[in-house]
């Protein structure tokens, strides 16, 4: 058996190759000479395609700071000035495939034998998985902070609001009782006042179920049934919507264990958004499938979809953009999906959006 060493390549070739990191070097006019498998796996372009282009590295990358900042000036190029000797960034960067990931690299000069920088070499990392799982660990323990503050607050508040609502039936009754000539203004001060009360006993029961929504109690279900029950419950609402809801299962679904009732309200919350987004009807698939070690759940509809601006706050707790929404329903779905130790996020379409499920199938 021959050994790699004994080929013709050199050791600092096999080494570049099988690098788990990306390492490209670029010259002062930053046209890229070297672009190991690893960075064309990072970035989705080919060696031949990258050192066979006329623009520059810049161009190739698209390249933006951490903070979303658009980078006309390639850091790099300080080195060649011999500012400094070595530079790390992080970058927020676009794919060939027009994918966003974020990758740190730190940058080193290349002397030539009379001692002069001829080429910066970079170092590539991509950290799009781990900036991903360190965001999620922030707000699943910012979620279970404010899940025992909304427990404890909505406690609080419920037995004054039940109080206050009893004085305000008290006074409608009087009101009712008594000819005063300004008794029609007060009574629409009083019922103004008892709505107000009564969102504000919403949003503490809204916070309620969100303390508890961490709290499971498994079984092993069959999820092809539940939606089934659930789809069952949801249609008339739905067809008074003119929304139509469509149920595929790609293959058999093994039973897995889930608590019944919290998995129903989390997908719940998910259909009847989209229901009311549809203003003028339209269409929800629901699929079903096993991929690797994990149950998907796919929920498209053909609605106006989500703006770009509110990708990072539907998720978020107390964030609503329907009138009268206390933005506790997909905080609430999403603390659901974790607490089974699944994932959930959405997709944009070209119509609508769909939300994925990943629920663990051990």
């Amino acid at each position: 058996m021959t050994s790699i060493i004994e080929n013709k390549e050199s050791l600092q070739e096999i080494a570049l190759r099988h690098l788990n990191d990306g390492v490209f070097m670029f010259d002062k006019d930053r046209r890229i000479i070297l672009f190991n498998p690893a960075c064309e796996q990072i970035v989705g372009f080919s060696m031949e395609e990258i050192t066979e282009n006329e623009s520059n590295c810049f161009d190739i990358f698209k390249c933006h700071s951490s903070d979303g900042n658009c980078l006309e000036i390639c850091p790099g190029l300080d080195l060649f000035d011999e500012k400094r000797t070595k530079i790390a960034r992080e970058y927020l960067i676009k794919t060939k495939d027009d994918k966003q990931k974020r990758v740190i690299t730190n940058y080193s000069i290349v002397k030539d034998e009379n001692d002069k920088i001829e080429y910066v070499v970079g170092v590539m990392r991509d950290i799009t998985e781990e900036k991903m799982f360190n965001e999620e660990l922030v707000r699943s323990k910012t979620l279970s902070t404010l899940g025992q503050y909304s427990n404890e607050l909505a406690h609080e508040i419920k037995n004054p609001l039940n109080a206050i609502n009893i004085q305000m039936s008290l006074l409608e009754r009087e009101i009712g009782k008594h000819n005063f000539s300004t008794g029609e203004e007060l009574a629409d001060v009083v019922k103004v006042v008892k709505e107000e009360i009564s969102r504000l006993n919403k949003l503490a029961k809204d916070c309620l179920s969100f303390s508890k929504s961490g709290d499971l109690n498994r079984t092993e279900e069959d999820i092809g049934r539940i939606i089934e029950e659930l789809r069952s419950l949801i249609t008339p609402h739905a067809d008074l919507n003119g929304v139509n809801i469509y149920l595929t299962m790609s293959g058999s679904c093994p039973q897995i264990l889930v608590d019944r009732d919290k998995l129903k309200q989390a997908l719940l919350n998910i259909i009847l958004n989209a229901i009311e987004a549809m203003t003028d009807g339209g269409n929800i698939a629901i699929n079903v499938s096993k991929k690797d070690s994990y149950l998907n759940i796919s929920i498209k509809d053909t609605g106006p979809g989500i703006p770009d601006e509110l990708h990072d706050k539907i998720f978020g707790l107390f964030y609503s953009t329907k009138s009268g929404g206390t933005g506790v329903g997909l905080a609430v779905t999403k603390n659901i999906i974790h607490a089974h130790g699944g994932n959930i996020r959405f997709e944009k379409l070209v119509e609508g959006a769909e939300f994925i499920i990943e629920l663990p199938l051990s």
